[in-house]
């Protein structure tokens, strides 16, 4: 007999509890100490209820540092590499990468164990080095055209694209209490800095600086 539309929320309510206090067990105490019955108990239901949703704890691992990228994709990949403002674009963008990094200390300590051991969890390591890949080769586009625009200096864009990345990743790390989202504001700016930006002042300025030759006659 199929389920109602009521029973169904109720399932999918139930199964996001569970991920997410296996997020939050995974990271907090690592791969060999998060056991099914520590997950079942931070959730609040029954050991035997988490296998009607994962079959495994392996299958739970992976859902636990898999599924969140769905999400932060849409984030992270939302800006327009064909924008005519490049310079513009990357300030949009930079803000809301920062606004989203400042939620994700959880998470995140969850990825680098993945990355810490991306021999053991290769299946998972793939997954997020190609998320990472995919990001790095948008934005690297956008960066590409601002340096043909004269807005951003010229370097490699990959490699600009990739230290920005890990600008983030590090940025959320190493900040262990929850901050509010003015204060990670201030970090904007610096990051912007890295795709070296030239200000359309300096940049008029330079233009309509006269010649030697014309200012000694």
């Amino acid at each position: 007999m199929a389920i109602s539309k009521n029973q169904h929320l109720k399932m999918q309510e139930k199964r996001d509890r569970i991920l997410e206090k296996a997020i939050s067990l995974f990271s907090e105490q690592g791969y060999n100490d998060t056991t099914i019955s520590k997950v079942a108990k931070a959730s609040g239901i029954s050991f035997g209820s988490v296998f009607t949703y994962f079959p495994s704890k392996e299958d739970l691992f992976h859902s636990a540092v898999i599924e969140p990228i769905e999400e932060i994709n849409s984030i992270m990949l939302d800006f327009n590499p064909e924008a005519e403002d490049s310079l513009n674009e990357l300030k949009i963008m930079v803000n809301s990468h920062i606004n989203l990094f400042a939620k994700l200390s959880t998470y995140l300590q969850l990825v680098v164990q993945v990355i810490g051991q991306h021999s053991r969890f290769k299946d998972q390591f793939d997954e997020l080095n190609f998320f990472h890949n995919e990001f790095c080769s948008k934005l690297a586009l956008l960066l590409e055209k601002g340096q043909k625009k004269g807005q951003i200096r010229e370097s490699d864009p990959i490699f600009a694209a990739s230290a920005y990345f890990s600008l983030l990743m590090g940025l959320r790390l190493t900040m262990t209490d929850e901050i509010d989202e003015k204060f990670w504001g201030n970090f904007a700016p610096f990051a912007l800095q890295l795709f070296g930006p030239i200000s359309y002042t300096k940049s008029i300025s330079r233009l309509a600086k006269p010649k030697a030759a014309y200012s000694n006659r």
